[in-house]
């Protein structure tokens, strides 16, 4: 009976997983950011097969069945929730465009290159004595401080990319030519191609391109293939170019020369890190063309490869930090789902340019994001050992939009925004300026004392903030039809369940056509704006100090435009983001797989806040008192 009881305790010891680890039992926890990830589309392509990668996470670890993201629900907004797990009032990244107070009243900053407010875990985690790693995920920088161990992050755009005609000139068996790079007017850089015959006078086959006139260092490619170009930039960063040569004739007299942007990264870390990324991997790429596939530069195959390119750069430098280095936390990101999202994200009657034929092309591409976003994973899955924990994210969903706004429009209507004779704004003038981004929009009131050049006295600001709120809460646009064929196109398809995203309930589908006023007997108006907001800024200077004094939230369906204009536009995205963080199409995925990680679902209400607090608590490190978020209890417990 003894042996009995020891058998079966011995058994319960080996199938009950254990949730703590001392430090050498610790790998590297990754957390990958897929920007834009739809939790619906997510598990909509998983169901269907199309992500095995991300469905053998889910099946080995835990999937969220109930995550939301923070307000505004933008990208730089929600980086910084995740990396800080703090609010965007606390960041600072209260858009993905940032006003600084005491700069004139237009001044508009990026996010992405902009300090966070609050310091980010891989910063923390590096003062608490763990190695720490950043690749591209926003907020990264470490030109702004809050920098990890090993830091990589977008670099300069030394010149647009290019379409160029070669104007060969014969020499013998060969053809040369030469063109500008156009990085600015004090580098005259050239390039300089050259071609060889093979034996037929018309016919060259064999093409050399080089940054020097001796052809020193000349990369060997052949017609429509794709070679690449790097230099050491000014600023001692290594900055680079892809090209293809592209030719139908075989004298290469319709030749021509696409090159994609010049490019350089950040990177920082230990003496000789610099040196090594840039030897093992080259230049850093450039993350898409979307100039070059309009102008039909370039094809959507040409596209495809540019973008896979800079996804495969990013994880072969990602995964060689974490096998070099072994880094303790390494956060990495890629683009390429929000970046199709934007684009094409085609499922709305009143979208332009909708048909059932356009949408299932242009769904196709944002489903080729996902793919490649799962094949990315297979490589890091296929680099983990069993001490590695593995969390994947997203900022955001993405919605399709309609129509856009432009607040400053609005405000120039009513005089609180003036243009001189050139058309250029007047911020000694103009009493407000709106900032745009995604669905939402702040505006800033041009407050002596606090604005350069303010024209609002302080005891005019009540009263010109209640003038603005008034302006925004009475704008009425017509209703958004939809064209009568598309949409009953559209109600077919969804009841045939072929559009993902779309609504496959009846009901809603009918509510929709009520929503569009498809057979309203008249024009009716509605108002643009779900909320104007009055941001409640604290006493703490330092805190609130990037929020507008007036927020405005658009309806589902309209985005903000920084641009003048009419006041409704047709939109010139197709999917958009900022708004409510509870709808559907921006709800964002988390799932987390590895070393001690339970498998099932986490059922809790969890939201990008509570990434941080779980990290903390992974690696045992006190969080700083400004944390907001709550450790996810699937993760934690026990530990």
């Amino acid at each position: 009976m003894k042996k009995q009881i020891l058998f079966i305790t011995m058994i319960c010891v080996l199938v009950v997983p254990s949730f703590t680890w001392s430090a050498e039992e610790q790998g590297t926890i990754m957390v990958v950011s897929f920007d834009g990830m739809r939790h619906d589309f997510l598990e909509d392509y998983m169901s269907e097969g199309e992500m095995p990668h991300f469905t053998e996470v889910a099946d080995k670890g835990m999937y969220a069945k109930r995550i939301r993201t923070i307000f505004p629900s933008l990208t730089s907004a929600s980086h910084a929730a995740i990396a800080t797990g703090a609010k965007p009032n606390v960041t600072g990244m209260v858009s993905n465009e940032i006003h600084n107070t005491n700069k004139k009243l237009t001044n508009r900053e990026s996010a992405f290159f902009s300090p966070l407010d609050a310091e980010p875990v891989w910063s923390t985690a590096r003062k608490a004595g763990k190695t720490t790693a950043t690749v591209l995920f926003p907020g990264s920088n470490p030109d702004y401080g809050n920098e990890a161990d090993y830091a990589v992050y977008y670099g300069d755009t030394w010149a647009d990319s290019d379409f160029i005609t070669l104007d060969f000139k014969s020499e013998g068996s060969f053809k040369k030519a030469s063109f500008p790079l156009k990085l600015n007017k004090q580098d005259n850089r050239m390039v300089y191609v050259v071609v060889k015959s093979s034996g037929n006078q018309k016919k060259y086959d064999t093409v050399y391109v080089s940054l020097e006139p001796n052809m020193k260092s000349a990369e060997k490619v052949h017609v429509n293939e794709w070679g690449s170009l790097s230099f050491p930039a000014k600023n001692k960063e290594l900055a680079g170019f892809s090209f293809k040569i592209k030719a139908k004739n075989p004298d290469l007299s319709d030749a021509k020369l696409y090159r994609t942007a010049v490019t350089s990264a950040v990177i920082k870390g230990p003496q000789g890190f610099k040196k090594t990324i840039n030897d093992n991997f080259g230049f850093f790429p450039v993350q898409d063309d979307d100039k070059a596939l309009k102008k039909k530069w370039i094809t959507r195959e040409e596209y495809e490869e540019i973008s896979s390119r800079f996804a495969q750069w990013t994880t072969d430098v990602s995964l060689y930090i974490k096998e070099q280095y072994k880094p303790d936390l390494l956060f990495f990101y890629y683009p390429q789902v929000d970046h199709e999202s934007h684009n094409y994200l085609l499922t709305d009657p009143r979208q332009p340019g909708y048909s059932r034929e356009k949408s299932k092309r242009y769904m196709g591409y944002i489903r080729w994001a996902y793919r490649l976003s799962d094949d990315m994973l297979g490589q890091t899955l296929s680099k983990m050992d069993d001490k590695d924990r593995i969390f994947l994210v997203s900022d955001h969903g993405m919605e399709p939009v309609h129509s856009s706004l432009s607040p400053n429009d609005e405000l120039e209507k009513h005089g609180l925004l003036v243009k001189d004779s050139e058309g250029k704004i007047d911020v000694k003038k103009s009493k407000a300026f709106a900032i745009a981004s995604g669905s939402i929009a702040n505006i800033f009131i041009n407050l002596k004392g606090t604005q350069k050049d303010g024209a609002v006295n302080p005891k005019e600001y009540p009263s010109v903030r209640n003038e603005i709120v008034s302006i925004f809460k009475n704008v009425r646009v017509n209703a958004k039809k939809a064209p009568i064929k598309p949409y009953l196109s559209f109600l077919h398809g969804q009841f045939r369940g072929e559009f993902i995203g779309a609504d496959r309930d009846k009901s809603k589908a009918f509510k929709a056509i009520k929503d569009t006023a498809l057979f309203a007997p008249f024009e009716h108006k509605i108002t643009p704006y779900e909320k104007v907001i009055l941001p409640k800024k604290s006493q703490n200077q330092n805190k609130d100090k990037n929020l507008g004094d007036v927020l405005l939230v658009a309806k589902k369906g309209y985005y903000m435009t920084q641009e003048d204009g009419e006041k409704i536009m047709s939109a010139d995205v197709l999917g958009n983001h900022g708004g409510d963080p509870t709808r559907k199409e921006l709800l964002p995925i988390f799932l987390a797989a590895g070393n001690g990680i339970p498998q099932g679902t986490i059922q809790s209400e969890i939201s990008t806040l509570d990434i941080a607090p779980t990290l903390y608590k992974e690696m045992d490190i006190n969080q700083p008192d400004f944390v907001e978020g709550k450790s996810i209890p699937e993760l934690v417990e026990g530990k």
